[in-house]
């Protein structure tokens, strides 16, 4: 989590206007380029003021917190490390908010789970839920979290895969899900068909395919496969491999990054319950408090993922 630069929250009071803003840093050493927008101030609507002293006084006439469950798109990991901080640096019950934070899987869609009123808010990627708006899912996007695209192409440097126009004729894997549309959006870019100029492998979540030589190029994301190669050993040397032995097409660079990311709330509950409304704005605020505690401590927040039970270790939730 570094190199963040972060802005305001302005919290409306007249109707639910989330803003995150943020400046990212777009040096790029090879970590994530998933920015994550923190607040650091809570403004009135006015903004003249902060508002601690509105959060101080909800926290103080909390009796009953109100209990929210939020879906994550995926297993446990940093890459949801703001909200796991939040939780554990006590963020939601100063709102007066009991968090329940469900824990993602192949199978689970988080914005059908919000959809069909399974949970209070979700996390999901904006094309993935701007596809289900388009089925009839009535979802808003309350916090876009992430402001880069954080999905990578990865390759060995033998198979010469530099660009999307390097994808031609190659084997090029992908998760589905809705996880491909950067890669077919990059494709159309460099002028090549989908349905013929490449052959589209169904990848799993992981970066054995690749390892095993049996696909040309691994979808990857910045927080995550990438590490994983990273974290293995190159048959022959002995040795764990090192970026030069890659080549990384990020989409970002292609121009196709799409937002992923976002806090999506009901749009139903938001036009006509006002006590729904007024916890997405309380849950929006420690959420992003969270990101801000991540940012600043990114060792802490890494022991927090790791305790609350992620797959993978500490060195690669840090990562």
């Amino acid at each position: 989590m570094k190199n963040r630069l972060v802005k305001r929250l302005a919290v409306g009071a007249v109707a639910l206007s989330l803003v995150a803003a943020a400046c990212g840093d777009d040096s790029d050493s090879g970590d994530s380029t998933a920015d994550t927008t923190a607040a650091t101030e809570e403004t009135t609507a006015t903004g003249d003021t902060t508002a601690t002293a509105d959060t101080t006084a909800a926290a103080a006439e909390c009796t009953e917190p109100t209990k929210v469950k939020l879906q994550l798109q995926w297993f446990i990991q940093a890459q949801f490390a703001g909200y796991f901080a939040a939780q554990d640096q006590g963020y939601y019950s100063d709102q007066c908010l009991d968090v329940e934070i469900v824990e993602g899987g192949v199978d689970i869609v988080p914005q059908q789970q919000l959809a069909d009123g399974a949970v209070d808010f979700a996390l999901s990627w904006v094309p993935k839920a701007l596809a289900s708006r388009e089925a009839g899912a009535n979802i808003v996007n309350i916090a876009q979290v992430f402001q880069r695209s954080g999905t990578l192409q990865v390759s060995f440097k033998d198979k010469g895969i530099t660009s999307a126009a390097d994808f031609k004729g190659k084997k090029i894997g992908n998760w589905g899900f809705g996880n491909e549309f950067e890669i077919f959006a990059a494709l159309t870019k460099a002028g090549l068909d989908p349905a013929k100029d490449v052959e589209l492998v169904q990848q799993q979540f992981d970066m054995a395919a690749l390892l095993a030589g049996d696909i040309d190029a691994a979808e990857a994301m910045t927080y995550n496969e990438y590490a994983q190669v990273l974290e293995a050993k190159n048959p022959d040397t002995g040795e764990l491999y090192k970026p030069e032995d890659l080549n990384v097409v990020s989409y970002e660079a292609e121009g196709v990054g799409m937002l992923q990311d976002a806090i999506w709330a009901s749009g139903e509950k938001l036009a006509s319950d006002e006590a729904y409304k007024a916890t997405a704005v309380k849950f929006v605020a420690a959420s992003l408090k969270g990101w801000a505690y991540c940012r600043d401590n990114a060792e802490s927040c890494r022991d927090i993922v790791v305790a609350k039970g992620s797959k993978l270790g500490a060195s690669h939730q840090l990562w």
